[in-house]
Protein backbone atom coordinates (compact mmCIF):
# COMPACT_ATOMS: atom_id res chain seq x y z
CA UNK A 1 0.00 0.00 0.00
CA UNK A 2 1.49 3.50 -0.98
CA UNK A 3 1.58 6.39 1.46
CA UNK A 4 -0.40 9.23 0.35
CA UNK A 5 -0.05 12.72 0.76
CA UNK A 6 -3.26 14.92 2.58
CA UNK A 7 -5.09 17.77 1.14
CA UNK A 8 -6.73 18.96 4.25
CA UNK A 9 -7.12 18.30 7.85
CA UNK A 10 -9.30 19.20 11.20
CA UNK A 11 -13.07 18.04 11.31
CA UNK A 12 -13.40 16.69 7.93
CA UNK A 13 -10.10 14.46 8.05
CA UNK A 14 -11.72 13.50 11.48
CA UNK A 15 -14.23 11.38 9.40
CA UNK A 16 -11.91 9.21 7.99
CA UNK A 17 -12.82 5.89 8.29
CA UNK A 18 -10.12 3.07 7.91
CA UNK A 19 -10.32 -0.20 9.06
CA UNK A 20 -7.16 -1.73 11.57
CA UNK A 21 -5.68 -4.80 13.33
CA UNK A 22 -4.88 -2.69 16.46
CA UNK A 23 -6.06 -4.10 19.55
CA UNK A 24 -8.94 -1.59 21.61
CA UNK A 25 -7.12 1.34 23.13
CA UNK A 26 -6.49 1.47 27.17
CA UNK A 27 -7.21 4.72 27.49
CA UNK A 28 -10.79 5.92 26.63
CA UNK A 29 -12.25 8.43 24.54
CA UNK A 30 -12.80 11.88 26.04
CA UNK A 31 -15.41 14.97 24.60
CA UNK A 32 -13.54 17.76 22.65
CA UNK A 33 -11.49 20.00 25.66
CA UNK A 34 -13.23 23.64 25.93
CA UNK A 35 -11.18 26.80 27.45
CA UNK A 36 -11.48 30.13 28.49
CA UNK A 37 -10.61 32.68 25.68
CA UNK A 38 -7.90 34.80 28.49
CA UNK A 39 -6.21 31.49 28.68
CA UNK A 40 -5.22 30.79 25.19
CA UNK A 41 -1.67 32.19 24.34
CA UNK A 42 -1.33 34.28 21.82
CA UNK A 43 -5.26 35.35 21.57
CA UNK A 44 -7.27 38.36 23.12
CA UNK A 45 -10.00 37.69 24.48
CA UNK A 46 -11.63 40.69 23.66
CA UNK A 47 -10.69 44.65 21.56
CA UNK A 48 -12.26 47.54 21.04
CA UNK A 49 -14.35 46.33 18.27
CA UNK A 50 -15.09 42.62 19.27
CA UNK A 51 -15.54 39.71 22.49
CA UNK A 52 -14.66 36.36 22.06
CA UNK A 53 -17.43 34.40 23.68
CA UNK A 54 -16.56 31.59 26.52
CA UNK A 55 -16.15 29.00 26.39
CA UNK A 56 -13.95 28.80 22.99
CA UNK A 57 -14.78 24.99 21.76
CA UNK A 58 -12.76 22.34 19.93
CA UNK A 59 -12.52 19.46 17.89
CA UNK A 60 -10.60 17.42 18.58
CA UNK A 61 -7.86 19.17 16.91
CA UNK A 62 -8.76 22.78 16.42
CA UNK A 63 -10.01 25.14 18.64
CA UNK A 64 -13.28 26.77 17.37
CA UNK A 65 -14.36 30.53 18.51
CA UNK A 66 -17.36 32.14 18.12
CA UNK A 67 -16.98 35.92 17.43
CA UNK A 68 -19.52 39.41 18.80
CA UNK A 69 -18.80 42.15 16.15
CA UNK A 70 -20.51 45.29 15.40
CA UNK A 71 -19.30 43.82 12.12
CA UNK A 72 -21.51 41.01 12.55
CA UNK A 73 -20.83 38.01 14.48
CA UNK A 74 -18.65 35.09 13.08
CA UNK A 75 -16.97 31.79 13.86
CA UNK A 76 -13.23 31.42 13.36
CA UNK A 77 -11.23 28.00 13.39
CA UNK A 78 -7.96 27.74 14.51
CA UNK A 79 -5.97 29.66 17.16
CA UNK A 80 -3.72 30.99 13.42
CA UNK A 81 -6.94 32.27 11.74
CA UNK A 82 -8.06 33.84 14.82
CA UNK A 83 -4.73 35.83 15.82
CA UNK A 84 -5.51 36.92 11.70
CA UNK A 85 -8.77 38.38 12.65
CA UNK A 86 -7.35 39.80 15.58
CA UNK A 87 -5.08 41.35 13.61
CA UNK A 88 -7.68 42.52 11.07
CA UNK A 89 -10.07 43.85 13.61
CA UNK A 90 -7.09 46.14 14.55
CA UNK A 91 -6.72 47.15 11.47
CA UNK A 92 -10.63 47.81 10.38
CA UNK A 93 -10.33 49.66 13.40
CA UNK A 94 -7.68 51.72 12.46
CA UNK A 95 -8.72 52.52 9.00
CA UNK A 96 -11.92 53.78 10.75
CA UNK A 97 -10.04 56.61 13.31
CA UNK A 98 -7.60 57.28 9.87
CA UNK A 99 -10.71 58.57 7.62
CA UNK A 100 -12.08 60.08 10.56
CA UNK A 101 -8.88 62.21 11.10
CA UNK A 102 -8.52 65.70 10.15
CA UNK A 103 -4.62 64.97 8.69
CA UNK A 104 -6.09 62.62 6.14
CA UNK A 105 -9.47 64.47 5.09
CA UNK A 106 -7.61 67.24 4.22
CA UNK A 107 -5.15 65.41 2.71
CA UNK A 108 -7.49 64.20 0.79
CA UNK A 109 -9.24 67.49 -0.08
CA UNK A 110 -5.56 68.40 -1.55
CA UNK A 111 -4.57 65.26 -2.90
CA UNK A 112 -5.88 66.85 -6.84
CA UNK A 113 -2.49 69.16 -6.63
CA UNK A 114 -0.50 66.80 -4.47
CA UNK A 115 0.32 63.52 -7.37
CA UNK A 116 3.38 61.37 -6.35
CA UNK A 117 6.59 62.98 -7.67
CA UNK A 118 9.80 61.14 -7.82
CA UNK A 119 11.22 64.32 -9.04
CA UNK A 120 11.66 65.50 -5.25
CA UNK A 121 13.45 62.46 -3.82
CA UNK A 122 15.77 62.80 -6.74
CA UNK A 123 17.44 65.50 -4.77
CA UNK A 124 17.77 63.63 -1.88
CA UNK A 125 19.46 60.56 -2.77
CA UNK A 126 19.11 60.55 -6.52
CA UNK A 127 21.09 56.78 -7.07
CA UNK A 128 18.23 55.15 -4.93
CA UNK A 129 15.51 56.95 -6.37
CA UNK A 130 16.76 56.52 -9.96
CA UNK A 131 16.70 52.70 -9.10
CA UNK A 132 13.29 52.79 -7.92
CA UNK A 133 12.04 54.92 -10.92
CA UNK A 134 13.26 51.89 -13.01
CA UNK A 135 12.84 48.81 -10.77
CA UNK A 136 8.99 50.60 -10.68
CA UNK A 137 8.60 50.73 -14.29
CA UNK A 138 10.11 47.34 -15.43
CA UNK A 139 7.63 45.84 -12.20
CA UNK A 140 4.69 47.12 -14.04
CA UNK A 141 5.48 46.34 -17.57
CA UNK A 142 5.63 42.39 -15.62
CA UNK A 143 1.90 43.49 -14.08
CA UNK A 144 -0.23 43.92 -17.69
CA UNK A 145 1.37 40.94 -18.87
CA UNK A 146 0.84 38.79 -16.15
CA UNK A 147 -2.39 40.71 -16.00
CA UNK A 148 -3.68 40.08 -19.45
CA UNK A 149 -2.28 36.33 -19.30
CA UNK A 150 -4.28 35.94 -16.03
CA UNK A 151 -7.39 37.87 -16.64
CA UNK A 152 -10.97 36.45 -14.71
CA UNK A 153 -8.04 33.70 -12.79
CA UNK A 154 -6.75 36.53 -10.50
CA UNK A 155 -8.14 38.29 -7.69
CA UNK A 156 -6.89 41.57 -8.89
CA UNK A 157 -8.12 43.13 -12.40
CA UNK A 158 -5.55 43.02 -15.06
CA UNK A 159 -3.78 46.55 -15.05
CA UNK A 160 -4.61 46.65 -11.27
CA UNK A 161 -1.11 47.52 -10.27
CA UNK A 162 -1.42 50.92 -11.66
CA UNK A 163 -4.09 52.07 -9.78
CA UNK A 164 -6.37 51.23 -6.77
CA UNK A 165 -5.15 47.13 -6.24
CA UNK A 166 -1.20 48.65 -5.91
CA UNK A 167 -2.41 51.36 -3.23
CA UNK A 168 -4.23 48.04 -1.48
CA UNK A 169 -1.52 46.40 -1.64
CA UNK A 170 0.76 48.86 -0.11
CA UNK A 171 -1.66 50.37 2.33
CA UNK A 172 -2.43 46.04 3.30
CA UNK A 173 1.46 45.63 3.91
CA UNK A 174 1.37 49.15 6.09
CA UNK A 175 -1.05 47.48 8.43
CA UNK A 176 0.15 43.96 8.64
CA UNK A 177 -2.95 42.90 6.53
CA UNK A 178 -3.27 40.08 3.78
CA UNK A 179 -4.59 42.38 0.82
CA UNK A 180 -6.60 39.30 -0.22
CA UNK A 181 -8.08 39.03 2.78
CA UNK A 182 -11.71 36.97 2.69
CA UNK A 183 -12.74 39.52 5.93
CA UNK A 184 -15.29 41.74 4.01
CA UNK A 185 -15.35 44.21 6.94
CA UNK A 186 -11.53 45.04 6.36
CA UNK A 187 -11.79 44.75 2.34
CA UNK A 188 -14.22 47.00 2.24
CA UNK A 189 -12.30 49.45 3.74
CA UNK A 190 -9.17 49.06 1.84
CA UNK A 191 -11.06 49.19 -1.14
CA UNK A 192 -12.84 52.38 -0.70
CA UNK A 193 -9.66 54.06 0.62
CA UNK A 194 -7.57 52.50 -2.10
CA UNK A 195 -9.70 53.81 -4.56
CA UNK A 196 -9.32 57.30 -3.28
CA UNK A 197 -5.39 57.21 -2.86
CA UNK A 198 -5.11 56.36 -6.51
CA UNK A 199 -7.91 58.92 -7.55
CA UNK A 200 -6.13 61.88 -5.46
CA UNK A 201 -2.13 60.44 -5.83
CA UNK A 202 -2.40 60.39 -2.59
CA UNK A 203 1.20 58.05 -1.32
CA UNK A 204 0.31 55.58 1.67
CA UNK A 205 3.72 56.18 3.62
CA UNK A 206 3.16 59.80 3.13
CA UNK A 207 -0.65 61.17 3.82
CA UNK A 208 -1.52 57.97 5.51
CA UNK A 209 1.18 57.84 8.14
CA UNK A 210 -1.78 58.42 10.53
CA UNK A 211 -1.85 54.64 10.53
CA UNK A 212 0.05 53.14 13.73
CA UNK A 213 2.90 51.20 12.28
CA UNK A 214 2.37 47.00 12.48
CA UNK A 215 4.86 44.67 13.14
CA UNK A 216 3.53 42.73 9.79
CA UNK A 217 1.98 40.09 8.45
CA UNK A 218 2.61 36.73 10.10
CA UNK A 219 4.04 34.20 8.04
CA UNK A 220 5.18 31.69 10.26
CA UNK A 221 7.98 30.06 8.37
CA UNK A 222 11.12 32.41 9.13
CA UNK A 223 13.26 31.62 6.47
CA UNK A 224 10.76 32.59 3.94
CA UNK A 225 8.64 35.56 5.63
CA UNK A 226 10.66 38.59 4.06
CA UNK A 227 10.49 37.30 0.41
CA UNK A 228 6.83 36.70 0.85
CA UNK A 229 5.96 40.06 2.52
CA UNK A 230 7.55 42.24 -0.50
CA UNK A 231 6.36 39.50 -3.09
CA UNK A 232 2.49 40.14 -1.76
CA UNK A 233 3.38 43.98 -1.60
CA UNK A 234 5.33 44.76 -5.00
CA UNK A 235 3.68 42.34 -7.29
CA UNK A 236 0.06 41.81 -8.43
CA UNK A 237 -2.17 38.87 -7.84
CA UNK A 238 -1.75 37.97 -11.26
CA UNK A 239 1.74 38.05 -11.09
CA UNK A 240 2.01 36.25 -7.88
CA UNK A 241 0.34 33.52 -9.97
CA UNK A 242 2.74 33.26 -12.38
CA UNK A 243 5.57 33.27 -10.30
CA UNK A 244 3.83 30.48 -8.20
CA UNK A 245 2.83 28.39 -11.01
CA UNK A 246 6.33 28.33 -12.40
CA UNK A 247 8.37 27.30 -9.53
CA UNK A 248 4.96 24.29 -8.35
CA UNK A 249 6.28 23.44 -12.32
CA UNK A 250 9.38 23.15 -11.33
CA UNK A 251 8.78 20.38 -8.49
CA UNK A 252 7.25 18.34 -10.76
CA UNK A 253 3.40 19.31 -11.12
CA UNK A 254 1.99 19.80 -14.40
CA UNK A 255 0.40 23.08 -15.21
CA UNK A 256 -3.57 22.11 -15.20
CA UNK A 257 -3.39 21.02 -11.81
CA UNK A 258 -1.01 23.91 -10.83
CA UNK A 259 -3.32 25.99 -12.27
CA UNK A 260 -6.30 24.15 -10.45
CA UNK A 261 -4.71 25.20 -7.61
CA UNK A 262 -3.92 28.65 -7.99
CA UNK A 263 -7.33 29.10 -9.04
CA UNK A 264 -8.93 27.73 -5.61
CA UNK A 265 -10.03 30.81 -3.94
CA UNK A 266 -10.20 29.11 -0.31
CA UNK A 267 -6.26 30.31 -1.01
CA UNK A 268 -5.34 33.65 -0.35
CA UNK A 269 -2.42 34.65 -2.97
CA UNK A 270 -0.58 35.46 0.40
CA UNK A 271 -1.27 31.53 1.16
CA UNK A 272 -0.13 30.39 -1.82
CA UNK A 273 3.09 32.18 -2.28
CA UNK A 274 3.65 31.36 1.45
CA UNK A 275 3.02 27.92 0.72
CA UNK A 276 4.91 27.43 -2.26
CA UNK A 277 7.95 29.25 -0.64
CA UNK A 278 7.65 26.81 2.25
CA UNK A 279 7.87 23.41 -0.12
CA UNK A 280 11.11 25.54 -1.94
CA UNK A 281 12.84 25.54 1.31
CA UNK A 282 12.33 21.53 1.51
CA UNK A 283 13.78 20.13 -2.02
CA UNK A 284 13.13 16.64 -1.41
CA UNK A 285 10.22 13.86 -3.24
CA UNK A 286 6.50 14.09 -2.06
CA UNK A 287 6.01 18.23 -3.20
CA UNK A 288 4.05 17.22 -6.28
CA UNK A 289 1.89 14.91 -4.65
CA UNK A 290 1.21 17.37 -1.76
CA UNK A 291 -0.14 19.90 -4.08
CA UNK A 292 -1.83 17.71 -6.21
CA UNK A 293 -4.40 16.89 -2.73
CA UNK A 294 -3.79 20.44 -2.07
CA UNK A 295 -6.27 21.02 -5.33
CA UNK A 296 -9.13 19.39 -3.56
CA UNK A 297 -9.41 22.11 -0.54
CA UNK A 298 -13.00 23.02 0.04
CA UNK A 299 -12.88 24.88 3.57
CA UNK A 300 -10.64 27.77 3.83
CA UNK A 301 -9.70 26.42 7.34
CA UNK A 302 -8.01 23.19 5.71
CA UNK A 303 -6.14 25.68 3.25
CA UNK A 304 -5.19 27.30 5.88
CA UNK A 305 -3.65 24.25 7.79
CA UNK A 306 -1.91 23.45 4.49
CA UNK A 307 -0.23 26.52 4.49
CA UNK A 308 0.50 26.34 8.23
CA UNK A 309 1.91 22.42 7.92
CA UNK A 310 4.25 24.23 5.30
CA UNK A 311 4.95 27.08 6.57
CA UNK A 312 5.92 24.21 10.15
CA UNK A 313 7.81 22.08 8.15
CA UNK A 314 10.29 24.52 6.59
CA UNK A 315 11.41 26.06 9.84
CA UNK A 316 11.79 22.25 11.44
CA UNK A 317 14.26 21.30 7.78
CA UNK A 318 16.14 24.79 8.20
CA UNK A 319 16.89 24.00 11.94
CA UNK A 320 17.60 20.54 11.59
CA UNK A 321 18.08 19.44 7.39
CA UNK A 322 16.58 15.97 8.13
CA UNK A 323 13.52 16.42 6.18
CA UNK A 324 13.92 13.37 3.32
CA UNK A 325 10.44 13.64 1.98
CA UNK A 326 6.96 14.25 1.90
CA UNK A 327 4.20 11.20 2.50
CA UNK A 328 0.83 10.74 3.45
CA UNK A 329 -0.47 8.54 5.90
CA UNK A 330 -4.45 7.74 6.17
CA UNK A 331 -4.80 11.66 4.66
CA UNK A 332 -2.97 13.19 7.01
CA UNK A 333 0.62 15.02 6.17
CA UNK A 334 3.85 13.31 7.00
CA UNK A 335 7.03 13.58 6.47
CA UNK A 336 10.37 11.25 6.59
CA UNK A 337 13.36 12.33 7.62
CA UNK A 338 17.17 10.88 7.54
CA UNK A 339 16.88 9.63 11.04
CA UNK A 340 14.60 6.65 10.11
CA UNK A 341 11.27 8.67 11.97
CA UNK A 342 7.67 8.98 9.97
CA UNK A 343 6.91 12.95 11.69
CA UNK A 344 3.54 14.25 11.53
CA UNK A 345 4.33 18.62 11.90
CA UNK A 346 1.20 20.19 12.41
CA UNK A 347 -0.50 22.83 13.35
CA UNK A 348 -2.26 21.61 15.98
CA UNK A 349 -4.14 23.63 18.58
CA UNK A 350 -5.52 21.64 21.30
CA UNK A 351 -5.21 17.51 20.42
CA UNK A 352 -7.80 15.50 22.46
CA UNK A 353 -8.26 12.03 22.54
CA UNK A 354 -11.96 11.80 20.67
CA UNK A 355 -13.63 8.99 18.86
CA UNK A 356 -12.63 10.27 15.67
CA UNK A 357 -9.10 11.08 17.07
CA UNK A 358 -8.37 7.61 18.02
CA UNK A 359 -9.45 6.37 14.50
CA UNK A 360 -7.05 8.59 12.77
CA UNK A 361 -4.19 8.09 14.79
CA UNK A 362 -4.92 4.26 14.77
CA UNK A 363 -5.09 4.27 10.89
CA UNK A 364 -2.28 6.15 10.75
CA UNK A 365 -0.54 3.85 12.83
CA UNK A 366 -1.52 0.83 10.93
CA UNK A 367 -0.53 2.66 7.96
CA UNK A 368 3.32 3.19 9.11
CA UNK A 369 3.59 -0.31 10.50
CA UNK A 370 2.44 -1.95 7.29
CA UNK A 371 4.82 0.23 5.11
CA UNK A 372 7.22 0.42 7.38
CA UNK A 373 7.94 4.10 6.87
CA UNK A 374 9.98 4.41 10.63
CA UNK A 375 9.42 5.75 14.44
CA UNK A 376 6.03 7.51 14.49
CA UNK A 377 6.05 11.09 16.08
CA UNK A 378 3.95 14.36 16.09
CA UNK A 379 5.12 17.56 16.58
CA UNK A 380 2.41 19.96 16.88
CA UNK A 381 1.87 23.45 17.57
CA UNK A 382 -0.04 23.42 20.77
CA UNK A 383 -0.65 21.11 23.55
CA UNK A 384 -2.70 17.94 23.73
CA UNK A 385 -4.54 16.40 26.91
CA UNK A 386 -3.10 13.72 28.99
CA UNK A 387 -5.69 11.07 27.95
CA UNK A 388 -4.60 12.04 24.01
CA UNK A 389 -0.82 11.56 24.99
CA UNK A 390 -1.43 8.49 26.52
CA UNK A 391 -3.24 7.04 23.70
CA UNK A 392 -1.08 8.29 20.84
CA UNK A 393 2.09 6.37 23.19
CA UNK A 394 -0.11 3.17 23.50
CA UNK A 395 -0.04 3.06 19.19
CA UNK A 396 3.54 3.46 19.42
CA UNK A 397 3.72 7.71 18.89
CA UNK A 398 6.07 10.07 20.49
CA UNK A 399 4.92 13.48 20.73
CA UNK A 400 6.17 17.16 21.03
CA UNK A 401 4.29 19.88 22.18
CA UNK A 402 4.20 23.37 22.00
CA UNK A 403 6.53 23.70 18.57
CA UNK A 404 5.66 26.87 17.24
CA UNK A 405 8.79 27.32 15.79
Amino acid sequence: MRAQVSAGVGAVAMAVLVATSFSALAAEVERPATYSPGKIPGIRAAGPNYTILNPVRSDGFLRIYSVRSPYGNFTVVSDAMMQVRIRELAAVAELDKLTESNEFNNALGQAGLAPVKFAGELLVNPLETLNNTFTGLGNQIGQIGSGISNAGKSQDQAFGGFGADQKRRELAAKLGVDPYSDYEPLQSRLQKLSQAAAAGGLVVSGAMMAIPGAVGIVISNVGTSGKVKDSLRDRTAAQLMDMNREKMMAMGLDRGTADALLQNRNYTPLDMTSMVSSLEVVPVPGRAEFLRRAVAVKRRDAAVFNRRYTEMVADYHLKNRSIVSYVSVAEFPFNQTANGAVVGIWPVDALSWTEGTQRAATSAASAIRANRLGRPELRISGQATPRAKEGLRELGFSIAENTRR
